[in-house]
């Protein structure tokens, strides 16, 4: 017998995209795979959209309550804290003055701490 080597070849063909949309060449690929599916897909991609602007929506409302209210808790515990000193209870001013400061402090360091993306 004669020896015979088999060479096998292998190809692998990969494409990536990132984003709701796939390119405009694959996404008429689709269209003619299933027709329709190109619309099907814009129609996903916007309402994945909306829903996203939705949530952040929401999200930016509760911050902003959650500012409000720490506003106020500020103003509130400054307050407690002049009474405090205007009639020359000293003791009484220092839990007041922990939570305003602490407050202010937390305000000016979480605006340098936060990741931005």
């Amino acid at each position: 017998m004669k020896n015979k080597e088999e060479v096998v070849i292998s190809q692998q063909h990969e494409i990536a995209y990132s984003g709701p949309l796939p390119p405009a060449t694959e996404l008429g690929k689709y269209e003619q795979i299933l027709v329709g599916a190109a619309q099907r897909i814009l129609i996903l991609a916007e309402k994945e959209a909306e829903h996203r602007h939705i949530i952040e929506n929401k999200f930016m409302k509760s911050v902003a309550r959650g500012q409000i209210f720490a506003f106020f808790l500020i103003l509130l515990s400054l307050a407690v804290m002049s009474v405090g000193i205007i009639l020359n209870v000293p003791l009484a001013t220092i839990p007041p003055a922990i939570v305003a400061l602490s407050g202010l402090a937390s305000a000016f360091i979480g605006k340098n701490s936060q990741i931005k993306e």
